[in-house]
């Protein structure tokens, strides 16, 4: 597996605008929404590129959904590929159902709420398009989303890039694996951002380098681990909550997903223990932009650590005792309820095969262009020659 912390001096060059048109063409990025405003939301999908494929999983609520599709439709008009899909549709239900994935439904016969179970439906769509072959992950709840322009243009220059070019660019490289000639091919990819700060809005310390609050909890646990089962004793893992993120599609496809606020933690754990046995790149970007986001309280942020932490115990049996003992006492400390994770299969367990058409169905625009479509027989027959 290889791990690198990277850092750039600069962030483009002309050399990589042929590698960032490939990139950006063929990468499908996947944006959670949930309660943010249709203004919130737009100020992010402004900063995504007009070309790329855009799928925006929304769990508001389902009698706000028309507004927001009035609201990117009428302010997004060079935006071509923008997807809108409620979490609680019931073709997505449907499709789950028929792929054998019930659990992730409820009662209602509808996809549960949860975060993981949003990315869960993205990915999937991503996957039906059939030409994606990286996928990004971004969060609604940005309110300075020019930071993305950053992470987009960092990760097109990682992935794009073999690990060796990589390791000489302002990097700290550890390398492990079965063969050290896969590092040009790694089975695996995953880019996470390290966000350069968190200020509050109104902060009079924009520099204040903190940790997000999860994250201060988590990351300790995770290096932990890779000291017991790596031997790596001097490379900090500070991405185990990262909301922005990418990897390749065949990462996507490999990696289960679980619910709620546990799976970005869940999928850096899967991630590690797909690397015990193949090829494994995990980079850390470090950012520059600043940061902002809704700022949750404490009662929210103890239940993402009490997610976080539960998606530890799927992997019990792999787990080192010092790991274990970490554990144990961080719940106490924390006073901290168990909550296990609902872990959803891998969806290249699930025999995806390619339907552009199904996912076409919630392509914003598309269905003005189909009633045009309908229209236009009549039109022809009315005014043709007899």
């Amino acid at each position: 597996m290889n791990i690198d912390t990277v850092r750039f001096s600069h962030i483009l060059e002309t050399n990589d605008l042929a590698d960032l048109d490939y990139f950006l063409s063929h990468t499908a990025f996947i944006v959670s929404h949930k309660s943010e405003s249709v203004e919130t939301l737009l100020g992010v999908l402004w900063y995504l590129p007009v070309n790329s494929p855009i799928i925006v999983v929304t769990n508001c609520p389902e009698g706000s959904l028309e507004e927001v599709k009035i609201g990117l439709t009428e302010h997004l008009t060079h935006h071509k590929k923008i997807y809108l899909v409620h979490q609680k549709d019931e073709g997505i239900a449907n499709l789950f159902r028929g792929y054998g994935v019930d659990h992730i439904l409820g009662r209602d016969g509808k996809v549960v709420d949860g975060k993981g179970e949003g990315m869960y439906i993205g990915t999937l769509c991503a996957l039906l398009l059939g030409y994606p072959e990286w996928v990004i992950f971004y969060d609604a709840d940005n309110f300075v989303p020019s930071a993305l322009l950053e992470y987009t243009l960092a990760m097109s220059r990682l992935f794009m890039s073999t690990p060796a070019k990589v390791a000489n660019r302002e990097s700290d490289t550890l390398v492990m694996g079965r063969r050290l000639d896969e590092w040009n091919a790694p089975e695996l990819h995953n880019v996470r951002i390290c966000w350069a700060s968190k200020p509050a809005l109104g902060s009079g310390n924009l520099q204040e380098k903190l940790l997000g609050r999860c994250t201060r909890v988590v990351s300790p646990i995770f290096n932990t681990l890779l000291n017991e089962c790596f031997g790596i004793r001097d490379y900090a893992i500070i991405s185990s909550n990262a909301g922005e993120q990418a990897m390749t599609m065949k990462t996507a496809r490999t990696l289960r997903f679980s619910s709620k606020f546990s799976v970005e933690t869940f999928q850096m754990l899967d991630f590690l223990f797909h690397a015990q046995a193949g090829s494994a790149i995990l980079q850390q970007y470090q950012a520059r932009s600043l940061h902002f986001h809704d700022k949750k309280d404490d009662e929210h942020i103890k239940k993402m650590i009490a997610e976080s932490l539960g998606t530890f115990f799927c992997f019990e049996r792999w787990l080192p005792r010092k790991v274990k003992r970490q554990l144990r006492q961080v719940y106490a400390d924390l006073r901290l309820e168990f909550v296990s994770p609902v872990v959803y299969p891998a969806l290249q367990d699930l025999c995806v095969v390619s339907d552009e058409a199904f996912v076409s169905h919630y392509k914003l625009g598309e269905q003005e262009d189909r009633r045009e479509t309908d229209r236009l027989p009549t039109i022809v027959a009315v005014y043709a020659p007899v």
